[in-house]
Parts: structure tokens; sequence; C-alpha cells
């Protein structure tokens, strides 16, 4: 019995001394991997340093070399090769970037001074158009969940004030809050037959004083303004401005296409036909006039 008690308390330091050991070889191997860690990195940014530093007066290099910058000129100049990024971008990812920017751009926001600074602009081509310069005064509403208003209302004041379009015809825009000319307004698509049984909730509409975008072509445009290289920004411009174009005076299709490959005119109902004419999201010269008799801009 002695001898078996004595046999296990021999097992048992057998056993511990078997995990100390274990214990140590672990923290050897962490404190050297560590080490080999800090070596590789300190070498790296060496090697960087002699590449880029210029020496210093006596043939020393500079201690003091921000290692940031160093890559960056060894990367500028060759000596070490920027890595392959693990997804480069596709051609359709960029694509997709770009037309985002696009929309970005036109519903930023704008400063009293940026909106006065567009404002004047386009007075000054209404007033070079050879036109009488007047002034349409505008609202902007939403009606139903369609997002963000103050993204709407800058869009609408950067196109109708765009050099390109109506202004050429010597109508300037002016957002105001009430008392206005029309009201421009973004509207779920089910709230578009409330207006006019004329109206489909498929299209955009304008009703009298009332300018409705559809928000379903607000979002998606259609299939074939894209197929012709058109962008969700240039469609937002087009609709825009067509619509606004009532309101001038002006009637659908009242000008026809002008043959295959020419640019289609505004007022040409470009989200259901095209008649091989090419997108267009401005005014022609044929379609400078207006009706409208505003106040003096």
């Amino acid at each position: 019995m002695g001898s078996a008690n004595m046999n296990r308390a021999s097992r048992r330091r057998h056993h511990r001394r078997l995990h100390q050991r274990y214990i140590v070889r672990r923290v050897v191997a962490a404190i050297s991997l560590v080490l080999l860690v800090v070596s590789v990195v300190a070498s790296a940014g060496a090697s960087v340093a002699q590449v880029t530093a210029a020496p210093e007066e006596g043939g020393a290099a500079s201690a003091n070399i921000d290692f940031t910058k160093a890559l960056r000129m060894a990367f500028a100049n060759g000596q070490i090769e920027e890595p392959e990024p693990l997804h480069p971008k596709s051609d359709e990812d960029r694509r997709k970037e770009a037309a985002q920017r696009e929309v970005d751009a036109l519903a930023a926001p704008m400063s009293a001074e940026q909106r006065k600074e567009i404002y004047d602009k386009a007075k000054q081509t209404a007033e070079q158009s050879g036109a009488q310069a007047t002034k349409m005064t505008y609202c902007v509403a939403t009606n139903g969940d369609v997002g963000d208003k103050a993204a709407f209302a800058n869009t609408v004041d950067r196109v109708l004030n765009d050099s390109r379009g109506w202004p050429r015809a010597g109508v300037v825009f002016q957002q105001v809050d009430d008392g206005c000319d029309v009201t421009v307004t973004l509207a779920a698509p089910e709230k578009l037959p409330t207006y006019s049984t004329y109206c489909s909730s498929e299209y955009s509409c304008r009703v009298g004083a009332d300018v409705i975008i559809n928000k379903k072509r607000w979002d998606g445009a259609v299939d074939h303004w894209f197929q012709e290289g058109g962008t969700l920004a240039s469609y937002r411009t087009m609709v825009i401005n067509h619509e606004v174009g009532h309101a001038l005076g002006h009637l659908d299709n009242e000008q026809p296409c002008g043959g295959a490959g020419q640019a289609a005119p505004l007022m040409q109902e470009q989200s259901m036909f095209l008649n091989g004419c090419t997108i267009n999201q401005w005014p022609l010269d044929g379609e400078l006039w207006s009706t409208f008799a505003g106040s003096p801009a």
C-alpha cells in the first residue's frame, strides 16, 4: 500500500515537471515570434528609409524620416511595387460609382451664397437670350413616402436654373415657401392619379399649377434610358425640365424627332419612346420659347 502511494506521488511530480516544461516552451515560442515580427518591421522601415531619404551633410542618412511619406515616395518612384487590391473594381463598379456621384452632386446641400450664385448665372443667361427675362416662382412639396425633401429641392433648383435649360428661353426660377406660380412635388406612384384621371402611376405628370414627379421614375428612370447610355441624374434632369416645360406653355411631342441619331426634343415623351433619337435632357434651340408671363427676373 505504501509502495502504491509512493508510485502515485512520483507520477504526479513527473506530470507537473512535464507541464512546467510545456509552459516554458510556449512562452519561449511566443517571445521568439514577437522578436521576429519586430525585426521584420524594423528591417522594412530601414530599407524604405535608405531608398528615399536624402543624405545629410557628412554622408549620414537623416534619422527623422516620415515612414508613411517614405512609402509613398517609394511607390511613386517605382522602387517598391504597390500590392494589387484584393478585389479590383470592375468597369461596371466604376460606372455605378460615377453615376452615383452625379446624383449626389445634384442633391448636395447648398448655402445661401451658392444658391444666389446659381440664380445670378441663370439670370445672366436669361438676359442674354433675347427674350424678356421673367421669373417663375415655385414651391417644393412631397406626397407619400418619398424620402428626403431637401435633396429633391436642391436637385430641382440646380436643374431649373442650369444655363443649358429654360434660362436660355428667358426664364429663371426662384424657390419660395408660398404664393408660388407652380408647385413641384415628388409623389409616390399611387398618388399620381389623385391629381387627375389623366395622370398614370407609371409616369410623371403636370396638372395646372402642379408639376408632379413620380417617385418610381425618380428612383429607376426607364430601361431604354439606361440602354442608350443615360444616367439616373440625366433622367432626373430631363423629367424636371420636361414637366416644367408644360407650365411654360409647351405640349407633349410638339416637335418631332429630327431623325435617327439626333437629339430628341425635350418635350418628346422620352420616358415612353425615342423614335430613333438619342436621349436629351435640355431644350433644343427650336424649343426656346415660353408663354409664361411672370414677374421680371
